[in-house]
């Protein structure tokens, strides 16, 4: 009983201390739930005061976007307000402009009739005919500006188009490749780690095959090389076949798109040269960017080809690990194998981890351009030059397009003020009998300094006129031929229009320089010449357009040989000789001509022999034989029509006819400047 009742009180005590651990686990229990509880208590607080918070957020957002409610109702209504106001003020600054363009018209038709009072008509008309030139001009050109700046747009945004597209074409493919060289590169230095596993085991126990385990494990060493040797073929195999066929299509598909964009910019550059020529300093950043490209287009090539020296280094594994898999089931089936053998065995494995290093080493990399940025920084280098570029050519279009039009407008004003200082230059002085003879002096002074200012003024006007002209056909001339072309294969009506305009803007240049021309030579007597061949010719370019032009002039200057420097003066004459009295006993007959200027001018009817020269020329020898043969055809017929002009004047008085050389019979009689029936002025 007494060692039962021993027993019961150990046991009993043990109960008692788990009972006491129980219930002093209990009580942490409670003491951690107690703090769960708190700690829950404290994050419901904070979470009330979050949400109170949000609520007086939320409450003061509903109120702000309340509020913005009633101030965007207001600002429409005053933008409404605005935009009435607007109208209101629209419609009166037309009306007010319709006004002013009346009052313009107005005064330039009375302007106009003024001028024909106290002005030579025909030199009213060759000023007309110059401010016509110039409106023509002037509208030709702003076309063209604003299709040059259209162009312009529509291009840099495909440009920029291209070149986010040929970047995220070279971000793709950059991927891919990295991702070949990162999968080749975890291969490597997988087979790295097994390789200097099975070395140790070669180096200490191999040279023993004689237990069951060394010969398993053998086993599994030759399975792991055979297996290795697989996998570096198949690696090898990316560097040569269809895979790399592959690569390189797509490389070549990147570099059609690069050369998309370069044509492009260039196109954009080429329209935008400077007075003289000159390419902008955006070419040259493109063809460094170009040539940058060309590089890093280069390593890629030596990276997917591996002629970085992975593909040699992995030709060189494969044939060792071939080698040592020969090596070592030789040694399963010859356990007796030489020591030389396991040496030799054992260098080629400290080869093959010497090879395996290296080429971990430089997978990915391009060994000839290790001195300079290559990869990833070249690539990224190359997306900021092309970002910089577009920056520039952007700024580069809208200055362009800005000189163009501050050069049009300087050359606008000077021309007209060039013509209303030749229109005030034309109105004789009021002169009376009470004007002094010295202000009369100081007055023809004026006259002559006005004139010779009028010449300077109009050479350098018309010198710059063509070089703008010249400058502006220049850069619209590919655009304008391109879009021709597309006219042209799409079918649509009228595909030359833009190169008709194109060519009537030269011309209404030309036209108001030789209407200047025209009018100095009247002014002064003789002829003035505002641009020589040899700068027309410069400025021009084009021989079809200068034969056209200026062809036209030189042979009505070897017509009239020496007598052409005088005829200006005396047509510009004519028309005050005309008023004298005749002091012959028979009145002379006169005829009306159009001279080169394409006014109407009163000469005698048998005046003086004008083929003396020719003929001066045909007795020295010095005439070509077909001159000579048109000098005697038009004698004959000059003959002819003096014959039918004598019997005519007997017969009808004074008359005269049509001239435009399109009228089989001289049945109309034309008393007045009009058009004839064939639309031809006559």
């Amino acid at each position: 009983m007494l060692d039962q009742i021993a027993r019961q009180m150990i046991e009993f005590y043990k109960d008692l201390v788990t009972q006491r651990m129980m219930d002093q686990r209990i009580l942490e229990e409670l003491y951690n739930f107690k703090n769960v509880i708190e700690e829950l208590t404290r994050e419901l607080c904070l979470v009330r005061a979050h949400d109170m918070k949000l609520t007086k957020e939320a409450e003061k957002a509903h109120k702000d976007l309340a509020q913005a409610l009633l101030d965007a109702e207001k600002n429409a209504r005053v933008v409404e307000e605005y935009h009435d106001l607007y109208t209101l003020q629209r419609g009166r600054m037309e009306s007010d402009i319709k006004q002013l363009m009346a009052e313009r018209d107005l005064w330039s038709s009375a302007t106009y009739e003024l001028a024909l009072k106290v002005i030579e008509k025909n030199r009213v008309i060759l000023a007309k005919r110059l401010y016509l030139n110039e409106k023509g001009w002037n509208k030709y050109t702003k076309h063209f500006i604003i299709l040059l700046s259209t162009k312009d747009t529509a291009d840099l945004a495909l440009l920029q188009k291209l070149t986010l597209k040929w970047r995220s074409s070279m971000n793709k493919f950059k991927n891919e490749v990295e991702q070949n060289e990162e999968s080749t590169r975890e291969k490597l230095q997988t087979i790295m780690d097994s390789l200097t596993k099975w070395q140790e085991f070669l180096r200490n126990d191999g040279k023993d095959i004689s237990s069951l385990n060394k010969e398993n494990t053998f086993e599994s060493v030759i399975a792991d090389f055979n297996q290795w040797q697989k996998v570096l073929t198949e690696d090898k195999d990316k560097y040569t076949g269809y895979l790399l066929v592959s690569k390189y299509d797509s490389l070549k598909i990147i570099k059609h798109l690069q050369e998309n964009w370069t044509d492009i910019g260039f196109g954009i550059l080429n329209r935008h040269k400077s007075m003289e020529g000159d390419m902008p300093s955006e070419l040259q950043y493109m063809q460094e960017i170009v040539k940058t490209i060309g590089r890093l287009y280069k390593e890629f090539e030596i990276r997917i080809n591996g002629d970085n020296g992975i593909s040699k280094i992995l030709s060189s594994l494969v044939s060792s690990l071939d080698f040592c898999s020969f090596k070592l089931v030789n040694g399963l089936q010859f356990p007796d194998m030489l020591h030389e053998e396991w040496e030799r065995l054992n260098g080629k494995v400290n080869e093959m981890k010497s090879q395996l290093d290296t080429s971990i080493n430089i997978i990915g990399t391009v060994p000839q351009y290790m001195d300079v940025d290559s990869g990833p920084v070249l690539q990224a280098q190359i997306f900021n030059m092309i970002q910089q570029w577009l920056l520039k050519i952007s700024n580069e279009i809208n200055n362009g397009n800005i000189e163009l039009q501050r050069h049009m407008d300087e050359l606008h004003i000077s021309m007209i003020q060039w013509m209303v200082s030749l229109l005030i230059l034309m109105v004789p002085d009021f002169t009376d009998q009470n004007t002094l003879p010295n202000l009369r002096e100081e007055s023809a002074e004026k006259h002559n300094l006005g004139v010779a200012k009028l010449e300077l003024d109009a050479i350098a006007l018309a010198r710059r006129l063509a070089q703008y002209s010249s400058y502006l056909n220049s850069c619209c001339k590919g655009m304008v031929t391109a879009m021709a072309l597309n006219k042209a294969g799409h079918l649509e009506k009228n595909p030359a229009k833009e190169l008709h305009e194109l060519n009537e803007m030269k011309k209404e240049c030309y036209g108001w320089i030789t209407t200047c021309s025209h009018l100095l030579s009247g002014i002064k007597g003789k002829k003035v010449t505002l641009l020589t061949r040899e700068e027309k010719e410069h400025l021009f370019g084009e021989e079809d357009f200068l034969k056209e032009l200026i062809e036209p002039e030189i042979d009505s200057l070897f017509t009239f040989g020496e007598e052409g420097e005088e005829s200006m003066k005396d047509n510009f004459q004519m028309q005050k000789e005309e008023e004298k009295p005749s002091t012959s006993k028979e009145e002379e007959k006169l005829i009306r001509v159009i001279e080169k200027d394409e006014n109407i001018y009163s000469k005698p009817l048998f005046e003086a022999n004008i083929f003396s020269s020719w003929r001066e020329s045909a007795k020295q020898g010095t005439l070509a034989p077909k001159y000579l043969e048109a000098m005697a055809i038009i004698e004959r017929t000059q003959e002819k029509l003096l014959g039918i002009s004598t019997s005519r004047s007997s017969a009808g008085g004074n008359e005269f006819y049509c001239s435009c050389r399109h009228h089989p019979h001289p049945q109309w009689r034309w008393r007045k400047w009009n058009m004839c029936r064939w639309g031809i002025g006559c």
